[in-house]
């Protein structure tokens, strides 16, 4: 199954274009996490399961941060191991790693995240050059997810600034990925922020049938209305995270923490319907 027929099975299946992110923090972790554990493996691997076993009805795909993984310690990729088989199957599983180093250096990374880990996808930033992207796109059934637009405020001191003809590096960057993408098998999309409803329209424009990871709804701020909106005209299946969003505990609610992530997480379906709906008709297949 190539990669476009994974993801399109995996919305169909969920009725969602919904991405659960996993940021595991042991200090943030509600207290009935924390009192039933006893060490720090034990925990983080309590969560994440809590966290997959609330959403795994309402979601399309799993974004894992390495990041949070790594702090981990020794432990890392055992903690990872037993998370990553918890996922049912069929959900896409996207290596949050935003690795971006020389070609024979990211062949080794491909060989990690892709042929020992399992991923599906991953999140790689481009800015060494588009070279170092090719080692991850030689497979059919595999995608990379490139830094193109990012949700943070420092996108500004680079991606939103003028490039050569372009208005914006990230609108450059787009148009150069889709020319790229022309000539791997493997599928090439772009993470856009949704904080950015100021530029990110343009961006969609020069590279209109790229898939995409969307960060930057939820806690973060981003606009789904508008964002939905924005995605009216482009081909592309996208994914929209949401990490915080979905799994942070909140003590004032007087809710059980199961039913909090349940409750966040058929409300983010419910508001994301109407760009799902959109690309779950026959023309979008």
């Amino acid at each position: 199954m190539t990669y476009p027929e994974k993801i399109m099975s995996s919305i169909r299946s969920s009725q969602s274009v919904l991405c659960a992110g996993i940021d595991p923090i042991p200090e943030n972790f509600p207290p009935e996490i924390q009192a039933r554990s006893q060490s720090e493996y034990d925990m983080v691997i309590a969560f994440c399961r809590r966290v997959i076993e609330q959403t795994k009805t309402g979601v399309a795909a799993y974004k894992i941060n390495l990041a949070y993984f790594e702090a981990l310690g020794a432990d890392a990729y055992h903690i990872l191991n037993e998370v990553l088989d918890a996922i049912p199957s069929g959900k896409i599983i996207i290596a949050d790693a935003k690795r971006g180093d020389v070609p024979h250096t990211n062949a080794r990374y491909k060989t990690a995240y892709f042929d020992r880990l399992g991923f599906d996808a991953v999140t790689l930033s481009p800015f060494m050059g588009l070279e170092t992207l090719e080692p991850f796109l030689q497979d059919d059934d595999r995608a990379v997810y490139a830094l193109t637009l990012t949700s943070n405020s420092g996108a500004s001191d680079f991606m939103t600034r003028p490039f050569e003809d372009a208005p914006t590096l990230s609108e450059h960057l787009a148009g150069r990925l889709r020319i790229l993408s022309a000539s791997h098998p493997g599928t090439l999309g772009m993470v856009i922020g949704a904080t950015q409803n100021q530029i990110y329209e343009r961006v969609l424009r020069a590279y209109p049938e790229s898939p995409l990871l969307i960060p930057g709804i939820g806690a973060q701020g981003g606009s789904i209305e508008e964002l939905s909106e924005k995605l009216a005209g482009h081909s592309g299946i996208p994914l929209i995270n949401a990490s915080r969003g979905l799994s942070v505990y909140d003590a004032a609610s007087g809710d059980a923490w199961d039913y909090q992530i349940t409750r966040n997480t058929d409300h983010l379906v419910k508001l994301l319907s109407p760009i799902t709906d959109r690309y779950l008709q026959p023309s979008q297949s």
